[in-house]
């Protein structure tokens, strides 16, 4: 059996202690000992499990789609919520036959899946409505919530630079591929339209979709390919 590891934590701190994902890989490493399978590859987020579109969790996606691509090969994951937190995704991957395992638990049924994804999905709720409780009565305190109004223009830059800097990212991992395509092209690509079109079904063949997780149309290639100055 070959296996995948995806590993992820969500909160600053955990990212900048790296004790989240070195607990998580040592409890994968071990399953992967204990059953004699081979190790594929590892993928590590930094991300809320809420999110599970390909923008936010690019390196989960990657995981499925390399797992898509290898006979007799799982993902495995320290624990069930560190794959996600939303039910409606993980029955998604179980009604396409993902093989998923949890690090020292044997393959568990559909059923387990599912109500692993509901107590996860429960819990991310919970967490949600305990942090408005706590600011709403932080503001009944008086205390004043949010950016302060002499530095909201530092922090909407700030923001704003975060956000372009993540799409230029995500832009960036998937130019090399489509300058491959077009280096690859055949004869049959006789108009610019039937480029664009050609290109976006071979990314969605190669399960590499656009940034909110969707297949490509030979408009999104097209602006793609002109936001980053790529010419057919």
């Amino acid at each position: 059996m070959k296996i995948i590891t995806y590993l992820r934590v969500s909160s600053d701190e955990q990212k900048k202690s790296g004790l989240g994902i070195e607990a998580q890989r040592s409890l994968c490493l071990q399953h992967i000992k204990s059953q004699d399978a081979e190790f594929v590859a590892e993928f590590v987020e930094y991300e809320s499990g809420t999110k599970t579109s390909f923008e936010d969790r690019p390196e989960l996606h990657r995981a499925l789609n390399l797992l898509d691509d290898l006979v007799d090969c799982s993902l495995l994951v320290a624990r069930t919520d560190r794959l996600a937190r939303d039910l409606h995704f993980i029955s998604g991957l179980l009604k396409r036959n993902v093989r998923l395992l949890v690090a020292g638990s044997k393959e568990m049924s559909k059923l387990e899946w599912h109500m692993h994804a509901m107590i996860a999905e429960h819990e991310a709720d919970l967490i949600s409505q305990r942090t408005k409780q706590a600011l709403a009565e932080a503001k009944a305190r008086g205390v004043k919530l949010g950016c302060p109004p002499e530095k909201l223009p530092t922090a909407q830059k700030l923001g704003g630079k975060a956000t372009q800097t993540k799409a230029q990212a995500w832009r960036d991992s998937i130019k090399p591929m489509v300058l491959q395509l077009i280096r690859d092209k055949d004869k049959t690509w006789t108009t610019n339209k039937l480029c664009y079109k050609k290109l976006a079904w071979a990314l969605n063949e190669l399960k590499i979709y656009t940034s909110k997780g969707k297949r490509w149309t030979y408009v999104n290639i097209y602006n793609y390919m002109r936001k980053e100055g790529i010419r057919v």
